[in-house]
């Protein structure tokens, strides 16, 4: 009923004004450098009031440069600050308005929060928001100017490292192995941007790197490295976790040895050398910076916004008032500011969530237009294997089972790219497992790639109790049926590879949780190669 409802009411709604939405663009999360924390905190206030000044309709009033509460209305160009200041906090939050200088009606908003515990490093936290009428907006993400300010001055830190506007530039083995330790590192909070140099002495990279690195400080690191020390990279992570050849990559927080490449976007050099599709490369690196740091920030921890802190602030004003008995005419007006600040507040939400809401039906509508072009390409792989199966064809010779595990993920991904998948959680248990028989294994996924497949898809018989190979038999879960996620999806994990016996010892007991997805014919394992702890077991 509500589709119909839609579809009558589309035409008219064409017509009609649009209501302006907030959205969210980007966040910028950071701590402020230096050791005397009350200068440091003063310098970056400094900062953003002389960056908010030149944006202001008027000159702002002297309370604002006291690091005062202040409000100034000036047309479409109005700046406001807060400040909390007690025993325990010391918090300077400001929200400046600019109207867009190229199109009408989009006004932009960025909020900087500064401040924390008293007596602790001060903690920068900054949002960037446009309000806009269009039906179609888009845009390039920048940080604002007053970050590459406070980058200058007083300096800012993320997970003890210094926040960059330019490219850092690997020089040696060390410096690789260092980058190597910092992609590894489960703290990281910022996707790493890596621009392989081209070959030869002064040579530049393919993609402006400058541009991006300064478009992004805050939100990712943007790394040269050269070529000779790529090796370094292929060493550590495998080849299809590397990047080399002129290539960029990006890395995202969370990265292993493990990880599924495709979850760290890599564009080829000799793609890149194309300037059509360097610029492509520059302005999705741009973006996924932007998209990535709204993801990865909780609002109200990492980052504050400008509307709570301002009724936090008038919150703490009408205690005070009530505590020392103010004039019923000064506690009538705190708690009318109160209110007004409230109201305010709800509004704010309420557009931002329209914002959210509208990126949310394009994120689900991008997902699945990917996941029906995933089906169109398994179909068209499977079109060519049968072909060359009923041709005749001399098929790949597949690559040799693998004896380490450092080489089975690999092995797995290039052998079985369309058949057997693994879920980030079963990438994650493949680090290091104590499991020893690592071919064992390989051929129980190979199995689960071939026989098992062939039977998924043409019939066959049923596969509970089917020996793989002696020891090792396909059963049914049964009670220790347990459900798992999968690009959005819950499903059963109703299947195992196992080893016969009761044997519990990790080095010798061995176990393949897996589900079959009917509609892409794929065997998606989610928990392998030890006993998997159940109510049951």
């Amino acid at each position: 009923m509500a589709t119909i409802f839609a579809d009558a009411l589309s035409p008219l709604a064409r017509t009609m004004p649009r209501s302006a939405r907030n959205i969210e663009i980007l966040r910028v999360s950071a701590q402020l450098d230096g050791e005397d924390f009350v200068a440091s905190s003063n310098a970056a206030r400094v900062a953003v009031l002389q960056w908010a000044s030149r944006r202001a309709g008027a000159a702002l009033p002297k309370e604002a440069w006291d690091h005062c509460d202040f409000d100034l209305m000036a047309g479409g160009r109005n700046s406001a600050a807060v400040r909390i200041s007690t025993d325990a906090m010391d918090l300077w939050a400001l929200r400046a308005e600019d109207p867009d200088k190229n199109v009408a009606g989009r006004i932009w908003s960025t909020e900087v929060v500064v401040g924390g515990g008293v007596g602790q490093r001060p903690h920068l936290s900054l949002r960037l928001i446009v309000s806009t009428t269009e039906a179609d907006f888009s845009v390039e993400p920048h940080v604002p100017g007053t970050i590459l300010q406070m980058i200058e001055a007083p300096g800012l830190i993320r997970g003890s490292r210094d926040i960059l506007k330019i490219p850092r530039t690997i020089n040696t083995e060390n410096d690789a192995e260092d980058l190597c330790d910092h992609l590894e590192d489960p703290e990281r909070r910022l996707p790493v941007f890596v621009v392989v140099l081209p070959q030869g002495q002064g040579s530049t990279p393919l993609i402006d790197d400058v541009s991006v690195a300064k478009a992004v400080a805050g939100m990712a690191r943007v790394v040269r490295i050269p070529e000779e020390q790529t090796w370094v990279l292929t060493k550590r992570f495998g080849k299809y976790r590397s990047v080399f050849s002129a290539g960029v990559r990006a890395y995202m927080p969370g990265f292993s040895p493990t990880d599924d490449p495709y979850g760290h976007r890599l564009f080829l050099g000799g793609n890149l050398r194309d300037a059509t599709v360097a610029d492509s490369c520059a302005a999705l690196l741009r973006n996924l910076a932007a998209e990535t740091s709204i993801s990865t920030t909780r609002l109200g921890k990492e980052v504050l916004d400008f509307s709570s802190v301002r009724t936090t602030s008038r919150r703490f004003k009408a205690k005070d008032q009530s505590d020392r008995a103010a004039p019923d005419a000064e506690l009538l007006e705190a708690a009318q500011s109160l209110i007004d600040s409230l109201e305010n507040e709800v509004t704010e939400k309420n557009s931002e969530i329209d914002g959210y809401v509208e990126l949310s039906d394009a994120a689900e509508a991008r997902a699945q237009a990917a996941e029906q072009e995933n089906r169109a390409l398994l179909f068209k792989v499977r079109q060519l294997q049968d072909a060359l199966a009923k041709g005749g064809e001399t098929t790949p010779a597949e690559p040799p089972l693998p004896l380490e595990w450092g080489d089975f993920v690999d092995w797995l991904d290039e052998t079985y790219p369309d058949r057997v998948l693994l879920t980030p959680s079963a990438r994650r248990m493949l680090k290091s497992p104590e499991y020893e028989n690592v071919e064992l294994v390989a051929r129980s996924v190979a199995w689960l790639a071939t026989e098992h497949h062939e039977t998924r898809v043409n019939g066959g018989g049923s596969l509970r109790d089917v020996t793989v190979e002696n020891g090792i038999i396909n059963a049914s879960c049964g009670g220790d049926t347990y459900p798992a996620d999968w690009k959005g999806r819950r499903y059963n994990v109703d299947w195992h590879i196992k080893t016969n016996g009761n044997s519990r010892d990790p080095k010798r007991c061995l176990r393949i949780y897996y589900f079959w997805e009917a509609e892409t014919e794929q065997t998606i394992i989610d928990h392998m190669p030890s006993h998997r702890k159940t109510g049951m077991s």
